[in-house]
């Protein structure tokens, strides 16, 4: 398996109606990827569950209960589309094979869907893996795949009920098309932007106050490159010599001839000058320089620095960098939360009632001792916050202890 590996499918099963988690959707254009253009009919594909783990992004002690709920997902999880005034109806996989102990899987498409995937002529549409391997947001795969197919020609329209349709999103989801905007379009912007080949921007036709429609505008990634650099030359040609004269025109404000301060310009680097400006302008508020010009002329040369000035640049640097490292630790923890969330819910999933009646039982003998815990689960049970947080530690534990003694 690698992320360079392509993933070639037919336009049918690009606009079909499914709904999949980012995990279930990663996983199955994974496991196009690996089909070879020769292959003639499906084959049970092994992989290696680390290896799966890490292509899909799944981190942590937890992988075997995530893929395994994931796997049968897309057992049960129904793909429809349109062909020939037929409506066809099937699930991505027909068989979920786990070797315990040996750490792979063996995995099959259902038969129902290889004229879409196999040996494929027209009508499909062919992209690298690494593409979409990386999108977070539910709705990103989708969208690129939808808009993948049609960057040739460029633009591509739909009307908002057709597209609702396409993306599965329920007719209570997102009502307002503002809200379908923020969580839908915008975030998927976002992240075809910066993480796929290609990248769009829509307009609205709208009847009245309600828009009816959206036709997206698709461009490659390596256009949109050269157009940047082509903008940002010539911008930056312009900005130049705008902040050139910017500059000259401070000096001479503060007292140095045009001419010198054109020379100036051209000798020292604009950080330079404006850290001498700086300096002249505070020492002028304090009354310690009588002739500005000549000051700042001597300081540009000598290179004068403001000491307080550049101590408090520092004590902000710091404090945006504390800042940023507490960002970082926050969203590290709600990575980890939601890691820990769907390893609870992947593991649970896996277990029969009487499995889960069985745990249960054996949370509360954990927890006996805690009167405050006991009183909420008689009254509550798990549908209290405290007794959940805390039964949902114990089922990490229990995870942990079974990784290890797995290991």
């Amino acid at each position: 398996m690698a992320k360079k590996n392509l993933v070639v499918q037919h336009n049918k099963i690009i606009e079909a109606r499914y709904k999949l988690s980012v995990t279930e959707q990663r996983l199955v254009k994974m496991l196009v990827s690996m089909i070879s253009v020769n292959d003639e009919a499906f084959k049970i594909y092994r992989i290696n569950i680390s290896d799966l783990a890490k292509i899909i992004g799944i981190t942590g002690g937890f992988i075997y209960p995530a893929i395994k709920k994931a796997t049968g997902s897309l057992i049960g999880n129904v793909i429809s589309f349109e062909m020939d005034k037929r409506t066809i109806q099937t699930s991505w996989l027909a068989s979920a094979d786990y070797y315990d102990g040996e750490g792979y899987v063996d995995l099959q498409f259902a038969p129902v869907l290889k004229p879409f995937l196999l040996q494929l002529k027209k009508h499909f549409t062919a992209y690298e893996l690494v593409n979409i391997i990386n999108l977070k947001h539910v709705y990103s795969i989708r969208i690129y795949e939808v808009l993948k197919q049609y960057e040739k020609i460029g633009k591509r329209k739909f009307t908002i009920s057709d597209f609702r349709k396409i993306l599965m999103i329920e007719d209570y989801e997102y009502k307002k098309f503002s809200d379908f905007k923020r969580w839908v379009l915008l975030p998927a912007q976002k992240e075809l932007n910066e993480k796929t080949d290609i990248y769009f921007v829509w307009s609205e036709e709208r009847e009245g106050q309600v828009c009816v429609a959206i036709e997206f505008v698709i461009q490659s990634q390596d256009r949109k490159i050269c157009q940047e650099v082509e903008v940002l030359v010539k911008s930056n040609q312009l900005a130049d010599i705008g902040k050139r004269e910017e500059t000259i025109g401070q000096l001479v404000n503060i007292g140095v001839t045009k001419r010198t301060a054109q020379r100036i310009v051209k000798e020292y680097d604009e950080q330079r000058i404006r850290a001498a400006i700086a300096l002249t302008e505070s020492q002028q508020k304090l009354g310690k320089v009588s002739n500005p010009g000549g000051f700042l002329v001597e300081a540009i040369k000598n290179e004068y620095r403001d000491s307080k000035a550049e101590e408090k640049q520092r004590r902000q640097k710091a404090k945006k960098a504390g800042e940023e490292k507490e960002r970082q630790e926050k969203q590290r923890k709600e990575d980890q939360a939601s890691q820990n969330k769907q390893a609870v819910e992947g593991y649970l999933s896996s277990l029969t009632q009487e499995q889960r009646t069985e745990l249960e039982a054996e949370f509360v003998e954990a927890y006996k001792d805690n009167p405050l815990l006991m009183q909420r689960y008689n009254k509550q049970g798990l549908k209290s916050v405290m007794v959940k947080g805390c039964f949902d530690d114990f089922v990490l534990k229990r995870l942990s202890q079974l990784t290890e003694a797995n290991a």
